[in-house]
């Protein structure tokens, strides 16, 4: 009897992490189309465009191509204009003054003060992670430097502004995805004309999709948790952090940073210099 209930008990301990972890997943939000039919003062079709945002008068409109088009309130239609005023957005103006990563941005505004921006719908690769430091320069050659205008409606749980970045009416969030250096992050949007650009991209083979299986960056993130996670309990004198090297523990092939194979092989660890032999391709 004291057999079996150890044995139950046993079972429902090594049950708990797989209940919490199925517990905790949340699926994909569904894909929505946000653009919506615009109707001037006659209540004729205008076209189809998301709102951007309200700049006194007028009304900020995004189009399908992500240059913004500029419309007067006056011109729209009586329940178009009272969309925009039950659809507020917060703005914010200011000069980029550092790129973290390719979807990471600080804004200095006017007053002199700094805000950190994620840019929404999009997740670009880590900075320890293959194409992490090509997403960042994409994203510092288009912003860096530069006056942009931000829209958002909440922050992040760390802080950071949740928002869309526009540069001279270029939609920069779409931008993007558009070049191959984010990924649209389905997680947390389900903005349909984002996953659209996404499809283009990889089927183009831009950007990172020159990859053939380029690595998400949230699988990414999850994998360097779990590593850290194992190298802990099993040799507390492994690397828990990012090293310049990567072990594919499968083969015992040690890649650098600059390898394609860093960081992406189904078994692997960040290690020294002196572990495993060398990639033939990198050098390691």
């Amino acid at each position: 009897m004291n057999r079996t209930i150890a044995f139950v008990c046993g079972l429902v301990l090594a049950l708990l992490p797989l209940s919490f972890t199925l517990a905790q997943a949340q699926p994909d939000p569904p894909l929505v189309d946000l653009l919506r039919e615009w109707h001037d003062h006659e209540d004729k079709i205008l076209a189809k465009y998301r709102l951007a945002y309200l700049e006194e008068d007028q009304v900020a409109l995004l189009p399908q191509s992500g240059q913004i088009v500029l419309i007067p309130q006056a011109r729209l239609s009586v329940a178009d204009r009272q969309w925009v005023t039950d659809h507020p957005l917060n703005l914010l103006r200011g000069k980029v003054i550092y790129v973290a990563d390719g979807d990471t941005i600080v804004v200095l505004d006017d007053k002199k003060t700094e805000h950190r921006i994620r840019l929404d719908g999009i997740d670009a690769p880590e900075s320890g992670q293959a194409y992490g430091n090509k997403s960042r320069q994409s994203l510092n050659r288009l912003v860096y430097g530069k006056q942009v205008l931000v829209t958002y409606e909440k922050s992040d749980s760390y802080g950071r502004i949740l928002g869309q970045v526009y540069l001279d009416g270029q939609w920069v969030n779409r931008q993007m995805i558009t070049d191959g250096w984010a990924w649209h992050y389905r997680h947390f949007s389900g903005d349909k004309q984002l996953a659209e650009t996404q499809a283009i991209a990889a089927e183009k083979k831009v950007g990172l999709w020159q990859d053939h299986e380029p690595q998400q960056p949230w699988r990414f993130r999850l994998d360097e948790k779990r590593r850290k996670e194992v190298a802990a309990e099993k040799d507390p004198s492994e690397p828990t952090t990012p090293t310049k090297f990567w072990l594919n523990t499968s083969s015992g092939v040690r890649h650098n940073a600059s390898c394609k194979h860093f960081g992406k092989t189904k078994r692997g660890k960040y290690c020294n210099a002196e572990e495993g032999k060398p990639c033939s391709i990198c050098g390691g």
